[in-house]
């Protein structure tokens, strides 16, 4: 989940699936108007926000807790245009201690790649990830990170 709309109604609103084989995050962006950079193309800050979420889902899971962001770069190929849907995919690869490296990509429907991302990742502790999971709201088969996942889900 990237926010919910009942409470924040600008949210992005990501779902983010998780496939288990892989251990890959995967979710679909559809840009709006509202995401413009300009020329009809989505804002880049858009598109990195949505890496951020991406990344650290892909991290959360694979350490059993919430992250936190220590450095994330990305790497813009082409514009992305609205009115297109975007996939991403993110998935760690590698952890030492609490921290985590995580990469992705942004591909259009054609399976171009638009952008890719790698960054750094610092997982919390437990007890303020179950904080933060308090503030979250959870749908039926959505993952949550605190637990082990059984079955693939949403995020």
């Amino acid at each position: 989940m990237c926010g919910d709309p009942e409470v924040n109604p600008a949210t992005l609103g990501m779902r983010w699936c998780l496939d288990e084989d892989s251990g890959t995050v995967i979710g679909s962006f559809f840009p709006h108007q509202r995401h413009v950079g300009y020329a009809n193309r989505l804002h880049g800050g858009i598109l990195t926000a949505l890496f951020d979420e991406c990344l650290a889902w892909a991290c959360a899971l694979r350490c059993g807790a919430f992250c936190l962001t220590g450095e994330l770069t990305v790497r813009f190929r082409s514009a992305v245009t609205l009115g297109e849907t975007i996939e991403f995919h993110g998935w760690t690869v590698d952890r030492w201690g609490g921290y985590l490296r995580a990469v992705g990509e942004a591909s259009s429907p054609a399976a171009v790649v638009l952008a890719s991302a790698h960054g750094t990742y610092s997982q919390i502790s437990r007890d303020e990830s179950l904080l933060m999971r308090g503030a979250l709201r959870f749908a039926n088969g959505d993952v949550d990170v605190l637990r082990v996942p059984t079955s693939q889900g949403h995020l």
